[in-house]
């Protein structure tokens, strides 16, 4: 299956590292037996938007793909670079959350007009680093998500990070003002393709520079040390981060859409 989407092409990276990426005619499966509670590490992608036929056949071909697996959810996304929908209005009325997000590439680095030089960007590299980024991720977690299952599921996710580093696919990069994490965010690679991971700003340093300075000297560091001469960011449309990464030279490049039904008493406040 061809496969358009830069955004989609960079997150193999990360499948077919920690998963399983099986390839039919008509659609790939990627699992993540590690971490069953992974919404976007468990899914079914097509090569074209939903029909009104595709309701019932994906979520047969989902519960068949799934059936040995503890999953709890149904994950679709279909390789629209444009984010067309087709008819997953069927799906939202059957409980299906629409997510649309907007693909950024980089080529040409520029200086952003907010640099903090007070701070420290280093890679992460002990125990005690990574144990910094699990809690910043948790206080960065969007407001639906409950804190204990969501630890739990970002604790797995790093631990497959940090595999990914020990095989030296990427880095994990973080910001440190006065010996505090402020920020972090992850870099991974593959034939000059560089894919950011979970850029996140501690709340308690927001609008000090933080992500932009950390965003441009990271830039500068897998140009000089990983190779990378394009890089691929994910964004939500209506974050106010989005300028920010504009800040660095990222544009907004082609879109990113699926949608995902799950548990919302156990996912959600």
């Amino acid at each position: 299956m061809k496969i358009n989407s830069l955004a989609f092409q960079t997150d193999l990276f990360f499948h077919r590292f920690t998963g399983v990426v099986l390839e039919y005619e008509e659609y790939l499966v990627v699992k993540t037996p590690t971490n069953p509670t992974y919404f976007w590490g468990n899914l079914l992608y097509f090569p074209k938007p939903p029909t009104p036929e595709s309701l019932t056949i994906w979520k047969e071909i989902f519960r068949d793909q799934f059936q040995a697996m503890n999953v709890e959810h149904m994950t679709f996304a279909w390789d629209s670079i444009k984010g067309l929908e087709g008819n997953a209005d069927l799906f939202v009325q059957d409980g299906f959350v629409l997510e649309k997000s907007i693909v950024m590439i980089a080529r040409e680095i520029k200086i952003p007009p907010k640099i903090n030089n007070d701070l420290i960007i280093r890679p992460i590299l002990n125990d005690n680093d990574w144990n910094r980024v699990l809690e910043n991720h948790v206080l960065c977690r969007d407001t639906h998500f409950e804190e204990a299952p969501y630890r739990k599921f970002a604790q797995k996710r790093i631990d497959n990070y940090r595999l990914m580093i020990k095989a030296k696919k990427g880095f994990w990069m973080g910001a440190f003002l006065d010996d505090v994490l402020v920020g972090e965010l992850g870099i991974f690679s593959e034939n000059g393709l560089g894919r950011f991971q979970t850029v996140g700003t501690h709340p308690d340093y927001r609008r000090i520079g933080v992500c932009s300075t950390l965003l441009y000297q990271t830039l500068i560091f897998a140009r000089e040390n990983m190779c990378v001469s394009q890089f691929v960011m994910v964004a939500d449309p209506e974050y106010h981060a989005a300028k920010i990464y504009e800040s660095v030279g990222f544009i907004v490049s082609e879109y990113q859409i699926g949608m995902c039904k799950f548990n919302k008493e156990v996912w959600a406040t």
